[in-house]
């Protein structure tokens, strides 16, 4: 197979440590990223994706040759004929990931490597959920989201940054329960099966893409048709901003509407689109802009300490009613 539309580019404006924990050809033609940054979690599985932006080299790439190093032990060598991978680590210590990139009489056209530590889960948290399954009346429910939150995104959402600064730590904590209340809803099984849809939709035509996306992709579940409301292009956004109808009837309308318009965007920003939502670090980057840009639409003005608290969070649910629903008329 050649390199996939999904692995042939960059999305626009953005470079691969935006995407997550990169490594990129000296010439520049292709890249390795990493879903999370080094240190990875034993026995927590990370994806791993190379992107060819070269179409020269794209089109002799016919399979890639994965080699996982764990400290001195046995590599373990798989090969695919897709530029993505999922890995388990099984060993604290050091992690060396190499790919390399075969044509058709597997002759190697390209290879990259990423070096990773790999941890044990995060001690503080441990003893948190340890004390918590002690205590009487205890809820467990959520560990898995806990555990991915703090052992995979931590790095990701205490980096994401208002666009334009203001005090306190609001925005953070709006950004962090927007990250939990995605992993919340579409555990990582779900969230894989999601993208994997979108990316047939976009390599194969196998699907909708339009119909697809409707729901929201990635760890913060983000539509993608609100992503392309505050994506520029030279100063302009990809989709013109689109308030949905309070009525249920009008809405449906308008949202196939709003469907029709993102099928309609070209091809490379519907892939610019997808590799966003993919990723989680640009995932979680992006939720923290649609929040501003929501918070700075509707509530012009307000810091979001006081989002968070004012109006006993009639103003944060409003926000994230918007998100999840697509902006709302009211």
């Amino acid at each position: 197979m050649a390199v996939r539309k999904t692995e042939s580019r960059i999305p626009a404006g953005l470079q691969p440590s935006d995407l997550g924990q990169a490594f990129v050809a000296p010439d520049n033609r292709c890249c390795l990223v990493s879903f999370i940054h080094s240190p990875l979690v034993l026995n927590r599985e990370n994806t791993y994706v190379v992107l060819v932006t070269d179409a020269a080299l794209a089109g002799n790439i016919s399979n890639y040759e994965w080699t996982f190093t764990e400290n001195a032990n046995p590599p373990s060598v798989q090969t695919t004929t897709a530029g993505e991978i999922g890995y388990t680590p099984v060993a604290t210590g050091d992690l060396q990931v190499t790919v390399r990139l075969l044509d058709a009489g597997n002759a190697e056209q390209a290879s990259l490597t990423l070096s990773q530590k790999i941890f044990e889960l995060n001690p503080e948290l441990e003893a948190l959920i340890a004390a918590a399954k002690n205590a009487a009346g205890a809820v467990e429910g959520n560990i898995d989201v806990e555990r991915e939150l703090i052992n995979d995104f931590n790095t990701y959402y205490q980096e994401v940054a208002l666009q334009n600064a203001e005090s306190g730590e609001g925005f953070k904590q709006f950004v962090f329960s927007m990250v939990y209340d995605g992993a919340l809803q579409q555990p990582p099984t779900a969230r894989k099966q999601r993208l994997g849809d979108l990316a047939a939709a976009l390599n194969d035509d196998a699907g909708d893409y339009s119909t697809l996306a409707v729901a929201g992709a990635g760890v913060c579940g983000m539509r993608l048709s609100s992503l392309a409301m505050i994506v520029p292009l030279a100063g302009a956004k990809w989709l013109t901003w689109t308030e949905l109808p309070e009525d249920a009837n009008q809405r449906a309308f308008a949202d196939q509407q709003l469907r029709d318009n993102l099928g309609k965007l070209d091809e490379d920003k519907r892939i610019d689109l997808y590799n966003i939502v993919r990723f989680p670090k640009s995932n979680i980057t992006f939720c923290g802009h649609l929040i501003e840009t929501l918070r700075d639409k509707y509530f012009s003005g307000t810091n979001f300490s006081d989002v968070l608290s004012g109006m006993s969070g009639t103003r944060s649910h409003w926000i994230m009613r918007h998100y999840r629903e697509g902006p709302v008329a009211h």
